[in-house]
């Protein structure tokens, strides 16, 4: 299926392989990334492409996944919804939203829901899209504050407030080590991730197969990162590539063992290194919330005491 418009052709596609979809126009979030997307249900999805003529290149997508005449965008990540270009023209934009809507209608589903990345992903591209969702009649179905970390060419610890400075100095004079754990047991790492979890009373919000299946698959984009007391885990984190200058800690553990040290100051303080060592210029630390998905005071204050600064992640929501 497809929609026309001057300089610009609107392409539907069902279930594409990797190679039919076109470009995107500039480095794109990996979770819209036909790799990412071809391993969310099964790879069962639609995607809407705003094709320009000129470049044949992508200026705006949108894949999105159908389930019990309802449309998601994404169903098996932290966000989806339109990723666009931040030149693209407002008259296109508008289409294309149009486009999609009408789409969406077209298969029979009562609802579009779309889950988008945090706001300081990209500021501006944030704030017209959230104008025009509002335009088309979209209401926000779910406002969470998502946490992170700038990154300068300062030093963490100057971020810290004292006590948590205190506990970065603990961690080094008890002779803690943060590592990028290049070759991970994943076995290990699963092992760990679980039984801390369930000490700690936490649901994993994604299943330790698929877990381990994302982390084998896509290692450029998933990395671990521990810090280790000698021989034994204190802490331990799968941090997410997002884009070339994005990394998002994704899944941060603690052993509940070593809570007066709280190794977790030390693990952040080595991914704000790595992400000074990799040119990238953004650490999402992610929301805040609780097993029931409200938001949680105590992990707020402890991410502000890093010195991280706070950025709306909106979902959106229309009735068809």
């Amino acid at each position: 299926m497809t929609y026309c418009m001057a300089d610009y052709i609107f392409l539907l596609q069902q279930n594409p392989q990797p190679l039919d979809i076109p470009p995107f126009c500039q480095p794109g979030f990996f979770f819209n990334e036909p790799q990412h997307l071809r391993q969310q249900d099964g790879g069962k999805f639609y995607i809407l492409s705003a094709l320009n003529q000129t470049t044949k290149q992508a200026d705006a997508r949108c894949a999105f996944f159908i389930s019990s005449n309802k449309a998601a965008s994404p169903v098996a990540a932290p966000f989806g919804s339109i990723e666009f270009a931040e030149t693209i023209a407002e008259t296109v934009l508008d289409k294309f939203l149009s486009s999609l809507i009408e789409a969406v209608r077209h298969m029979g589903s009562t609802k579009l829901r779309l889950a988008n990345y945090p706001h300081c992903y990209a500021p501006q591209q944030a704030d017209r899209l959230t104008a025009m969702l509002a335009n088309h009649e979209f209401t926000v179905a779910e406002t969470n504050q998502n946490f992170f970390l700038p990154i300068t060419d300062e030093r963490f610890e100057g971020h810290l407030v004292p006590a948590e400075r205190r506990r970065l100095r603990k961690c080094r004079e008890a002779g803690f080590q943060v590592a990028h754990w290049q070759s991970p047991n994943m076995n290990e790492v699963i092992d760990f991730i679980r039984t801390t979890r369930q000490q700690q009373g936490y649901q994993l919000t994604i299943s330790t197969d698929r877990l381990a299946d994302l982390c084998r698959k896509f290692p450029d984009q998933f990395a671990i990162f521990v810090v280790k007391d000698g021989t034994q885990l204190a802490a331990l984190t799968i941090t997410v590539r997002v884009r070339h200058d994005i990394l998002y800690n994704f899944l941060p553990v603690s052993h509940p063992d070593y809570h007066l040290f709280s190794p977790m100051v030390m693990l952040t303080d080595g991914l704000f290194t790595y992400c000074q060592q990799q040119e990238i210029r953004l650490l999402d630390l992610g929301v805040s919330l609780d097993t029931d998905r409200q938001p949680k005071p105590s992990l707020m204050r402890f991410k502000r005491n890093l010195g991280a600064l706070e950025s709306p992640k909106l979902v959106f929501e229309k009735l068809l």
